[in-house]
């Protein structure tokens, strides 16, 4: 299956959100999960409902406050960018997929320009971890430790990207089909 074929696919599902799985997903850490992800959903929806998240939490210290502060004031400043350029018109390095039939754009899926390699984006429901990575230890400041934790509150914190190669993930689930990882187009002539 080459990227095409596999975009082509993508194009037939129901254009509300749908629900994706990966199996046999690796990171770049070393790391096999299997993830189940909402494909097709709206940026946009998520940066709304986690600036709801963060103008009910109360902070108590001051380190608190400043890391709500800061935080929502980077949601909004993505949303704003969000509704002036929706994702899929950004020039960003990657190319966004047109529905031919209805002129709309393909939520949820991208092909980065330099390195040909597909990617799909969506949000995580739920990740089943089959192989431990390693992770460097890396040193936070209070502040970062903060934004952490109030971002791991909001929807926006499990959005996520995937790069798709047969390298990466071994299978691709959606609405009954069962597709494999594209090689590159070239590969696939």
């Amino acid at each position: 299956m080459t990227n095409l074929e596999l975009v082509s696919e993508l194009a037939s599902l129901r254009p509300s959100s749908t629900f994706l799985a990966l199996k046999g997903y690796r990171n770049s850490y070393g790391e096999v999960a299997d993830y189940n992800i909402s494909f097709h959903i709206s940026y946009t929806k998520l940066l709304e409902r986690s600036l709801d998240v963060l103008a009910n939490r109360k902070p108590t210290t001051s380190i608190e406050r400043r890391a709500k502060s800061e935080l929502t004031k980077s949601f909004n400043d993505s949303l704003e960018r969000a509704v002036a350029t929706p994702i899929e018109e950004r020039e960003d390095g990657y190319t966004h997929f047109v529905d031919l039939d209805t002129g709309n754009y393909i939520k949820g899926v991208k092909l980065h320009d330099a390195s040909n390699t597909l990617h799909i984006y969506g949000l995580v429901n739920s990740k089943q971890i089959i192989e431990q990575g390693k992770y460097p230890k890396v040193n936070k400041r209070q502040l970062t430790i903060a934004k952490d934790k109030l971002r791991k509150l909001c929807p926006v914190s499990r959005f996520r990207q995937f790069v798709i190669s047969p390298e990466k993930v071994e299978r691709i689930s959606v609405q009954g089909l069962s597709l494999l990882p594209p090689v590159s187009d070239e590969e696939g002539k």
